[in-house]
Order: C-alpha cells, then structure tokens, then sequence
C-alpha cells in the first residue's frame, strides 16, 4: 500500500503547507477548508487501494483453497502482488508508485480549482509538480524514519521480538520520536 490511511492528515497538511509556501496559490475558502478537501481526496485514493487489496486477498484465499497443491512452491507475496495488478488494472487503477503519485496530483488540482479551495495564475502543471513533490518527499522521508527505526531496534540493547506487544510499543515510540525529528507530524 502506498499511502496508509494514517498517513493522510499528514500528506494533506504538507500539501496544503507547501501550496501555501509557493507563493502561487490563494485559498478563497480559507487554509483549513482546503486542507480537509485534500484529505478526503488522499483518504478515498487509499481506501480505493485499500479496497483493491482486500479482493486481491479474497481471491489469493479462494485460488489456495481450490488448488493447495500449486501453492507449495510459490511466494505467496508474489502470487498477491500479481493478482493486485490484475485487479487494479481490472478497476482503472494505478499502483506504479510515480505514476500513482501524478494521477493523485492531478486529480488533486482539478478538483481543488473546481470546487473553489484554491485559485492560481500560473500553469496547472505548476501546481501539480508542487502537489506531486509534497506527497513524494513526504513518503520518501516517512520510508527513511522506518529505517531509522529499524535500524534502532536492531541496535537495542536486548533483543525484542517483532510482533510481540513490547516491540511493537518500542516501534511506536521511536518511529514518533522520527516523525517529529523529520518534521513530518
């Protein structure tokens, strides 16, 4: 999944920010309207997501069930990415993460300059690229804050095992603790 629907107040809040930061964009209904627009807009993508995987998992479930036997020498992950595929394309939809990441621009800008969140004079290209770096640096930096994490938890002093209760407390702690350091929440 590319965009976690945790994740999304977060991207719309960058978004709207870096929008504001341009220099190129008025919001004719206030700051805080446009910030909510934009997440209802990144929240219904990554549902939509969300929905293309759970049918993946359905499908990934029956084709098991009926022929257990083909699936002792596959990667399950492989098989559930390849049946993703088969079903977003089925749907129309996107999930190259860069071409994603465009398409969601795009519709962003449309749909803020139709509905009067915001207003500019310059190329809608412009917007887009602005919108289309926000959420790209946001993900990039939020994938390096995960690492770091990682990365900490492999260096702690006693080992902790992934899944359990106190890993997981750990994890949440320190991933927060990256978050803010990367000015990401």
């Amino acid at each position: 999944m590319l965009i976690k629907e945790a994740q999304v107040p977060f991207i719309a809040r960058k978004v709207a920010i870096d929008l504001l930061n341009s220099g190129y964009v008025t919001f004719p209904k206030n700051l805080d309207n446009a910030t909510k627009e934009i997440e209802e807009i990144i929240m219904d993508d990554a549902l939509w997501e969300r929905e293309i995987e759970d049918k993946a998992r359905e499908i990934l479930a029956k084709q098991e069930e009926e022929n257990e036997f083909l699936f002792y020498d596959v990667d399950r992950r492989e098989v559930f990415k390849l049946i993703k595929q088969k079903v977003a394309e089925e749907q129309g939809f996107n999930i190259k993460r860069d071409d994603r990441i465009d398409e969601l621009s795009n519709y962003l800008v449309k749909e803020l300059w139709d509905k009067e969140f915001i207003d500019y004079d310059v190329r809608d290209g412009k917007i887009k690229n602005i919108i289309f770096n926000s959420i790209k640096s946001f993900l990039n930096r939020e994938r390096q804050a995960r690492d770091e994490v990682f990365k900490k938890i492999d260096n702690y002093k006693r080992p902790l095992v992934p899944g359990s209760e106190e890993y997981n407390l750990v994890f949440e702690r320190l991933y927060e603790q990256e978050l803010r350091k990367r000015g990401l929440i």
